[in-house]
């Protein structure tokens, strides 16, 4: 409402256009135009990371802003990650009202809270009423008792458990709660650890027996750390982070936790045990490792843990993981082995069979049932003693030849694993009747099932088979029958003879 000849234009002396401005984000934070110690010691950058979205926006304003006001590139290297879009692979934005705050899934947010936010954001002209609402839509439709918490760390793997180079990243918010119980199962790994340390008490930790030769586990297990070192080297360097972590989970989870742990507990469940201290020294090297290698993807955990784990007498620890050597490949060479992660795989194909075979038929973890082992791989039988630990089984033989099953006394039953057969002694420990009428449950089952497949040659065209797939199918049934009453054949002269 004012005349044109009345008003005074000037302009502003200090604006700048947004990505110019963030084009100097490198060197300004280092105290440029100053020639401070930070600058000089930190400048340039060697890497950075950004959304490949904004190469040209931000990257190519920072190197260009970089030479002409530097005379130096900003960085020597540029990582691009994927947008980060919703299950459904769309991008989060408030016109579909799927946007999610990494706060949120940090420290979680009820629909009060939700609400509250995006009110404030409609009242400061953030979204329009219509983006509130449908936003709201999504929150409610998504997450109706609210946003749990996660924490800091569980997202972070759960983010890195992706290839970020991609184009696009659709999280799935499962990801992350699963990266919770991972959480959890550093730090389980980490207290047993620690009680380890307090049952050792006053025993002095400086010195291994002098008659201590390490077994095939320790030597695997150290063996496994050494590949994991590699790996997950490897993997840093070439910016593949998906695999670092799939990598420290391999061995964390399945090496350590699954099976070298469960290895040792015997061990360490008495601190007179000869085994004792080579295990608990073993297990803390592999454990203190896991944790440096683990800490650039999720610092918090790891720091804690650092700091609350005992130390050893001669053992040097800096004030912070942050600042402790990352672990190389040079120092954990000496420990790989080419030949014994192959028989370390198949005694566990071994154990995985007698799991098995207990489960089915429920024996108690008290049961000890003797085991044979056909397997043309000589080096094997070395294993007894691992494969009955894991196992909770009794005596095991092994045999360089494939026996025929028939061979066998009644009450073996049979596993077959990828280059190994296991036969396990149930004779004393099966409930004949309770077996008997499995059988008798299961033949039951199939000529139900026979009767539903000859009404599919009658039924309606889409559903219905040819003539040759019912035969084929009934074939399959003729098969299993036959095995089955074989099985009830040898039950029926096991009971007669008890």
């Amino acid at each position: 409402g004012c005349a044109g000849d009345g008003l005074t234009v000037e302009r502003d002396t200090d604006v700048l256009d947004t990505w110019f401005s963030s084009g100097l984000y490198p060197f300004a934070v280092f105290g440029w135009p100053e020639q401070t110690p930070d600058l000089e010691r930190f400048y340039p950058l060697d890497l950075m990371e950004t959304g490949h979205d904004i190469l040209f926006f931000w990257v190519g304003r920072m190197v260009m802003l970089g030479i002409a006001l530097t005379g130096k590139l900003p960085f020597s290297e540029v990582m691009l990650h994927g947008v980060i879009c919703d299950s459904q692979g769309r991008k989060m934005s408030k016109s579909l009202g799927n946007v999610v705050d990494p706060l949120h899934l940090i420290h979680g947010a009820s629909l009060d809270k939700l609400e509250e936010e995006l009110v404030g954001s409609e009242n400061q002209g953030n979204i329009s009423p219509e983006e509130r609402e449908l936003a709201w839509q999504g929150l409610v439709s998504e997450f109706p008792a609210g946003i749990p918490a996660h924490g800091v760390d569980p997202l972070r793997w759960g983010l890195l458990t992706y290839d970020v180079k991609q184009q696009q990243l659709n999280l799935n918010l499962a990801v992350v709660g699963a990266a919770g119980a991972w959480c959890n199962k550093v730090w389980q790994l980490a207290r047993f650890l620690d009680m380890a340390h307090t049952r050792a008490g006053s025993k002095s930790l400086q010195t291994i027996p002098g008659n201590f030769n390490p077994g095939l586990m320790d030597m695997w297990i150290l063996g496994q750390l050494a590949t994991t070192v590699q790996l997950v080297n490897t993997s840093l360097e070439e910016r593949d982070l998906h695999m670092a972590t799939r990598d420290l989970r391999r061995f964390i989870y399945s090496d350590l936790c699954d099976t070298y742990v469960e290895f040792i507990k015997s061990s360490l469940s008495d601190p007179n045990n000869p085994e004792f201290l080579p295990s608990l020294l073993i297990l803390h090297s592999c454990v203190l490792t896991s944790l440096k290698m683990l800490h650039p993807i999720m610092p918090f955990i790891t720091e804690e843990l650092y700091q609350r784990l005992p130390l050893l007498p001669n053992e040097k620890r800096k004030e912070s993981i942050m600042i402790d050597s990352f672990p190389q490949p040079t120092e954990w060479n000496g420990f790989l082995n080419e030949e014994l992660p192959a028989f370390v795989d198949l005694a566990l194909v071994v154990v995985t069979g007698v799991r098995a075979l207990k489960k089915n038929y429920e024996l108690s973890g008290k049961d000890k049932p003797k085991v044979l082992v056909c397997c043309d791989e000589v080096g094997l039988a070395q294993f007894e003693d691992v494969i009955q630990r894991l196992a909770a089984c009794g005596e095991v033989k092994f045999s360089e030849e494939f026996i025929d099953p028939k061979s066998l006394p009644y009450g073996f039953v049979e596993y077959s694993g990828e280059g190994v057969k296991v036969y396990m002694d149930m004779g004393e420990y099966l409930d004949l009747d309770k077996e008997m009428e499995k059988v008798n449950t299961k033949l039951k089952k199939i000529e139900k099932e026979r009767v539903k497949l000859d009404k599919t040659l009658k039924g309606k065209f889409k559903y219905r088979k040819s003539p040759e797939e019912v035969a084929r199918k009934h074939s399959e049934f003729d098969e299993i029958v036959v095995k089955l009453n074989e099985h009830m054949e040898i039950l029926e002269k096991m009971k007669s003879k008890r």
